[in-house]
């Protein structure tokens, strides 16, 4: 019995001990989960004149990868800044904020809901989808000239940071250095952020911020003009006020002498020793000893010395050019770019799009696009390039033109004609065009003076049955091309051809 109360004693004991090890404390609860959205895709920018455009494409996912994205509005903040050298620090989100104006929110449609729910609600939604494009204009007006500087204090405490450091180390020799003009900070500058935002609050950034110098925009191009074909419709304009021209021109490689070019030069034959030439008394006869060489073994031919071959030293190497950076960096020279004036639709703003991707360089630019009964309204910008972003002038004022077909058909050829039994047989080769509708024949009693057509539409195929030729007149023919445009459009006759019915 003593033995059984002690061992229950000792497993009271143990279990006593075990419990904390066993149950524990919970621990700080974990963090919800936060879904953030994915970054905006696609982000350019464009300004046009007065007014600034911003472009991008809406995410279809969260940071996490889940879909679809829990995206619920876009922000876009902006402010003015003057840029210093050095460059100032980039400012984190919240600080940008904080200083920046909200100039923009833009709702995100919700995913697209199930077939039932789209049965009960079937108005449609007009707000941007995920995945889509998403644009955005500001004007710049005289109030957004006028700069912010959220670096300020962090400057003026450098300043201060510097003075510290000189007093403390105390009065230094001067140091003569070249008189130069300090480095000028650039224009002011439009700093754009779009941020994304999620249903909880969340926000998600691109890297990118968008930068726009505010300077005065180019001159717009005059009134380009517009001629066409079937084909190509081809625009022209004239330069405009003010244009830059590329004052550079790259050689071609190896043209002219280079530095460090290398000269070869061609080996060089020493000339033989004269000698006197045959027939001549005491010149030597073919195959004789030369007078002063050492005599020759019995049996064996004399030596005859051979030209030498002496090749000079090459010349030594030029020294590499010394590094150099131009004293003025010129700027690029203007391009172009053409748009298609087109009325605004209702819907979510577009971002204008030029009728090309890269931009000209020529003043001029084809357009394939003819349709007759189409009309076109063509409007051109100047580029110029400013700060490493493209600066657009106002558009020029625009051309329109209505495509109209006025191209008559290809004149039939091939034409032959064959006299039967009161009837006369005529037949020629067939054109291509694809808005052809037929070809009228055309007859007159020869010589052929008048020809009238002897049907009042258009025949379909490229043969004809004249039945009313009169046997033993010989009738002169031809054919026309025509077209279906309005009115039709008809070619050249074919040449002529005689038959006669029998």
């Amino acid at each position: 019995m003593i033995l059984s109360r002690r061992s229950t004693t000792l497993f009271v004991i143990g279990l006593t001990m075990l419990a904390p090890l066993g149950c524990g404390k919970k621990g700080p609860p974990l963090a919800p989960f936060v879904r953030v959205p994915s970054l905006m895709t696609d982000l350019v920018i464009q300004r046009i004149d007065d007014e600034v455009w911003v472009g991008f494409s809406l995410p279809t996912q969260n940071q996490d990868g889940t879909q679809p994205a829990d995206l619920e509005r876009v922000d876009i903040y902006a402010m003015t800044v003057q840029p210093h050298i050095p460059a100032d620090r980039r400012l984190e989100l919240e600080e940008f904020q904080e200083e920046a104006t909200l100039v923009t929110s833009t709702e995100v449609a919700p995913p697209p809901a199930t077939a039932a729910e789209e049965s009960v609600d079937p108005a449609p939604d007009l707000r941007p989808q995920q995945g889509f494009p998403v644009a955005f204009s500001e004007m710049i007006t005289a109030a957004l000239l006028v700069p912010v500087d959220p670096w300020d204090e962090e400057r003026r405490e450098r300043e201060r940071e510097e003075e510290r450091e000189k007093e403390d180390d105390g009065p230094q020799k001067p140091v003569k250095v070249p008189l130069m003009t300090p480095p000028l900070p650039g224009p002011l500058e439009r700093r754009y952020a779009v941020v994304g935002v999620s249903s909880e609050g969340h926000e998600s950034e691109p890297v990118m911020r968008i930068a726009v110098p505010l300077v005065t925009p180019p001159y717009a191009p005059p009134t380009p003009v517009v001629t066409y074909d079937e084909e190509v419709a081809t625009v022209v304009w004239e330069l405009p006020v003010g244009v830059r021209r590329s004052v550079q021109i790259t050689a071609a490689p190896g043209a002219g002498s280079g530095v460090g070019a290398t000269i070869q030069s061609a080996p060089v034959t020493a000339p033989a020793a004269a000698s006197p030439p045959a027939g001549i008394p005491g010149a030597p006869a073919a195959g004789a000893p030369v007078v002063g060489a050492p005599p020759a073994p019995p049996g064996t031919l004399p030596i005859v010395p051979e030209p030498v071959s002496v090749t000079p030293p090459p010349p030594p190497p030029l020294p590499p050019p010394l590094p150099s950076t131009p004293i003025v960096e010129w700027p690029q020279a203007s391009r172009y770019e053409l748009f298609e004036i087109v009325e605004a639709a209702e819907g979510p703003l577009v971002m204008p799009r030029p009728l090309h991707l890269l931009p000209l360089a020529a003043p001029t630019y084809p357009d394939k696009r003819v349709e007759f009964g189409v009309e076109r309204c063509y409007a051109v910008v100047t580029l110029d390039v400013v700060s490493e972003l493209e600066i657009r002038s106002a558009f020029s004022a625009p051309t329109c033109v209505t495509f109209l077909d006025t191209f008559a058909p290809a004149a039939p050829t091939g034409l032959n004609a064959v006299g039967s039994e009161g009837a006369v047989s005529l037949s020629w080769e067939p054109n291509e065009e694809e808005d052809l509708v037929g070809y009228l024949v055309l007859r007159g009693v020869a010589p052929g003076e008048t020809l009238l057509p002897l049907t009042t539409e258009a025949v379909r195929e490229s043969t004809y049955r004249d039945n009313t030729a009169l046997p033993g007149v010989r009738y002169v023919y031809t054919v026309q091309a025509v077209d279906d445009a309005v009115p039709p459009n008809i070619s050249l006759a074919s040449e002529t051809f005689d038959a006669t019915a029998r």
